[in-house]
């Protein structure tokens, strides 16, 4: 209330500067004052064709934001995931953001006369900033995320509500609120220059001829209204975009039940043996950290524990074993997996539930989970979990999803010890027959049974 409040005001203080003005110059001519203004724009509004003239321009102005917003969104994305289509549109984006609007008006008023000017001029001003604004949001998607998301195979569809979404927005929000500016401005202006039928420009042109600086006056108002409605309606449309996935949050117990957990498979090898997870002879320098010559093979059903001090290479390792990086020399076989990686990884807007089923959990979810997580719990979003709750769902996350393989990265950090007691007892009731590989400072084997150690050199 406070901020519409300051805004009338300021408001108010411009209008009367504006009255000061018009006072000052003394000649309607030359300078128009806001109360001349307003009757020429209340004559104007009572007059048929002040409507045509203003549909026709919002026609032609919306139609190429919309065209122009359309393009740089599936430009932006082809660019982002592949180098040479971002090389090959460098020149152009360079192109129209330099050129002077005015000689592209010129060179279009010969090809094809007034018709399409407007349309093309606003697209033309329009896709570079959305473009651009799309690329820097792409670019800032949660990279932790965008690895969880292949770990788990994600659906595409999923990758983009829940992770490119939610990146771009902001991004996304402050182009379209300059490009909406300037799509107005540059419009009118190519109207002004063509004239077409039933158009701002024409009309504001007229006035101009007949010396109507009333009338110019009232046309500025208008398009400066126009501009700043459309503005609010398509930023509430883009803030209708952030709840896209909004009924997630209250799926019933029934819509969670999956697929029964199909696990325990595998591959043959050395003569027939048949492990889920295969790595011979591994090395790798990433992050300062080094792997030399380290194999790990696990069998369905085994456990391993990998034991080396802080800075060893353990989660580089790790990241190696699910595909996450390669390995500079060596190779990885492995059937289908899960992990949990160092940091929970949790998708912060989506609750308990929804980060399951998005990693393709199966099972009766809903039970399941409330074996770890209270039943408040289930339905918060992931953000507003502790971090013990956290770290549980993504374990959770893990143990549920189909895999043959399950790989653990300080899986117990944040626990206290009944938590961890009663966690670890649930993991081994959920293995059915999955191989279990866990990163750890602790002494959780010895509550693993017959666990084997895995060494790094």
């Amino acid at each position: 209330m406070k901020n519409k409040i300051k805004k009338a005001a300021v408001i108010l203080i411009w209008i009367c500067i504006w009255e000061a003005a018009a006072v000052v110059v003394h000649n309607p001519i030359y300078f128009a004052s806001p109360l001349e203004t307003a009757e020429e724009l209340a004559v104007k509004i009572r007059d048929a064709a002040f409507w045509q003239s203003v549909c026709g321009s919002m026609i032609r102005i919306l139609a190429g934001f919309a065209a122009a917003f359309c393009a740089a969104f599936l430009l932006a994305f082809a660019s982002y995931g592949c180098g040479p289509v971002k090389d090959f549109l460098s020149p152009f984006i360079s192109f129209l953001k330099s050129v002077p609007v005015t000689a592209v008006v010129v060179i279009l008023l010969i090809w094809w006369g007034p018709r399409y000017l407007v349309l093309c001029i606003s697209m033309m001003v329009v896709f570079p900033n959305i473009y651009m604004n799309m690329l820097t949001g792409l670019g800032q998607a949660d990279r932790n995320l965008l690895e969880m998301a292949t770990v788990f195979g994600m659906k595409k569809t999923d990758i983009f509500l829940w992770i490119y979404r939610p990146a771009c927005l902001p991004a996304l929000h402050s182009a379209v609120s300059v490009s909406l500016g300037m799509c107005f401005k540059s419009g009118v202006a190519a109207e002004i220059i063509g004239l077409p039928e039933f158009s701002i420009g024409e009309r504001l042109y007229r006035d101009k001829i007949y010396l109507n600086t009333a009338g110019v006056f009232a046309w500025i108002v208008v398009i400066l209204a126009l501009s700043a409605l459309t503005e609010k309606l398509i930023m509430l449309a883009l803030k209708g975009l952030v709840k896209i996935p909004a009924p997630c949050i209250k799926e019933g117990k029934a819509e969670m039940a999956g697929r029964p957990l199909n696990t325990g498979g595998g591959f043959t090898k050395d003569g027939g043996k048949e492990y889920t997870l295969y790595s011979n002879m591994i090395n790798k320098s990433y992050d300062g950290r080094t792997v030399t010559d380290t194999a790990v093979a696990l069998r369905a059903g085994q456990t391993a524990f990998l034991k080396a001090p802080s800075g060893a290479g353990k989660t580089t390792l790790l990241k190696i074993l699910a595909g996450i990086v390669k390995p500079d020399k060596g190779s990885v076989e492995r059937g289908k997996l899960a992990m949990v990686f160092q940091e929970d990884r949790l998708i912060g807007s989506a609750n308990g539930l929804r980060n399951l089923k998005l990693a393709g959990c199966a099972g009766e979810l809903h039970t399941e989970l409330a074996a770890l997580l209270p039943e408040r719990t289930m339905m918060l979003p992931a953000s507003e979990l502790s971090g013990g709750e956290r770290r549980r769902l993504a374990i959770a996350r893990a143990m549920l999803h189909p895999s043959d393989v399950v790989i653990m990265d300080e899986p117990f950090a944040g626990l206290d010890e009944e938590s961890k007691q009663k966690t670890i007892e649930w993991i081994k009731s959920k293995l059915a027959g999955r191989s279990l590989i866990i990163a750890s400072h602790g002494a959780e084997e010895e509550l693993f049974g017959d666990a084997e150690e895995i060494k790094l050199k």
